[in-house]
């Protein structure tokens, strides 16, 4: 290039630079706007936080919601000192829900919540809390559990409060007898909480009938993954939730910690397609693909563990995985569930109740299934006895006295008598 033709090209960038200056700062006025708009309409709202509408109450909460039931402990006790910092960061990082219930880590967990949010933060999030019914005598012991949690938390409103755990039993001999839906409707009405809600376990069709009986719901809280897209409510919950106008929470993303340390079988298979991605982020990724979730419920037990979801949500968008991503989702799904002695159990729960109270679906999906990969005999037994008690899930495998009941019931037609006795042989119990 000569010496004209430098200059030419230089006045030419100039009036190219100059007629798109004004546009420039138009779309940059523009963004501006959006995103102050944004500050108005959102909690706590942060640029690098990705939010989502909650059903009909006219909030959006962030991607990712902070889950306290796995916390850092010491002695046996909540790290207070560690958890702090790890819930403020993430409000920091634009988290605006935080999850936690009366009866989680011993009560400890809403102390932990309470904590952390003195000081001005509690302005800033969304609080939850559930009520358990499996620790209430009496009707009355409603009222008494709500207030508890809110002098613990040290709120005056709970935004989001539940019926925790709702299942068979508890529908059938707590939440209609006791009316209390009923109440968490008076509760609402005096402004206490602001929206009412339950979390389940149990099946689909339950669920289903829960979400029916009454509009006055205004979220749920299920627990699914990519592994359990047949497991309680399942991959269809969500859209029932959603066609009720119901926000949706979600527990569990990484299933208690199991999808986000993979057996080395599960992670070759998601590498397969040439995409690598950590193994929590691929799990999270897969709940954030669906529309109707509006939150991912994560429990985080490092401050490593809330840069690390930080970073994934700030990426989460509806609809986001690729094709070859669903294909990798695909390959470690078929690799779990040929793992060698596996039982096809899709925890759909068409098999209880169950007369003698074993916890068919949970023993068989969620314990033992796992424990077949990661060969982990505390863990696994720490699955089947803290995470399984006979008022909330069931009984062991032990329970089973092969009446046969269940036989008629499974759509995979397993043989479960013999199968809770295999299981019973491997775990003692």
């Amino acid at each position: 290039m000569d010496r004209r033709d430098f200059i030419k090209s230089g006045l030419l960038a100039a009036a190219v630079g100059a007629m798109s200056g004004p546009k420039a700062i138009a779309q940059e006025a523009e963004k501006q706007a959006v995103r102050e708009q944004l500050a108005k309409d959102i909690l706590n709202y942060n640029p690098q936080m990705q939010y989502r509408p909650m059903g009909r109450t006219g909030v959006n909460v962030s991607a990712l919601g902070f889950g306290m039931l796995r916390l850092p402990m010491k002695n046996g006790h909540v790290d207070f000192d560690q958890t702090t910092p790890m819930v403020r960061r993430a409000i920091e990082g634009g988290v605006n829900y935080i999850d936690t219930g009366r009866v989680y880590l011993g009560g400890e967990s809403e102390q932990a919540v309470g904590k952390a949010l003195a000081g001005g933060w509690r302005d800033r999030v969304y609080v939850t809390s559930k009520m358990p019914w499996w620790e209430m005598q009496s009707a009355d012991d409603f009222e008494k559990f709500f207030d508890q949690s809110r002098r613990v938390i040290g709120t005056d409103v709970i935004d989001f409060y539940h019926i925790h755990m709702i299942m068979h039993r508890a529908w059938k001999d707590y939440v209609l007898p006791y009316k209390l839906i009923e109440k968490m409707e008076r509760l609402k009405a005096q402004g206490k909480i602001r929206f009412m809600g339950f979390s389940f376990h149990d099946s689909l069709q339950l669920f289903k009938k829960v979400v029916e009986y009454t509009p006055a719901w205004d979220f749920c809280l299920i627990q699914h993954n990519y592994l359990d897209y047949e497991y309680e409510a399942g991959v269809l919950g969500p859209k029932y939730a959603a066609a009720n106008g119901m926000g949706l929470a979600v527990m569990k993303p990484v299933r208690t910690g199991f999808l986000a340390n993979l057996p080395q079988v599960m992670r070759n298979a998601l590498a397969s397609t040439g995409i690598n991605k950590p193994d929590a982020e691929w799990a999270l990724d897969y709940l954030w693909d669906i529309p109707e979730v509006s939150v991912a419920v994560s429990g985080m037990g490092s401050m490593e563990d809330v840069e690390a979801n930080l970073k994934y949500a700030s990426k989460a968008r509806p609809n986001m995985l690729t094709p070859a991503e669903r294909e990798a989702l695909g390959a470690a799904i078929c690799a779990y569930r040929h793992a060698p002695g596996h039982i096809d159990c899709t925890g759909c729960y068409q098999c209880i109740p169950c007369p003698h109270n074993v916890a068919i679906g949970y023993i068989f999906a969620y314990v033992y299934n796992n424990y077949l990969l990661h060969k982990n005999k505390e863990r696994a037994l720490s699955d089947y006895t803290v995470s399984m008690s006979p008022v909330q899930r069931g009984d062991p495998a032990s329970s089973c006295v092969a009446c046969g009941e269940c036989l008629a019931k499974c759509p995979q037609h397993l043989d479960i008598p013999n199968l809770l006795a295999r299981v019973k042989e491997t775990m003692g119990k």
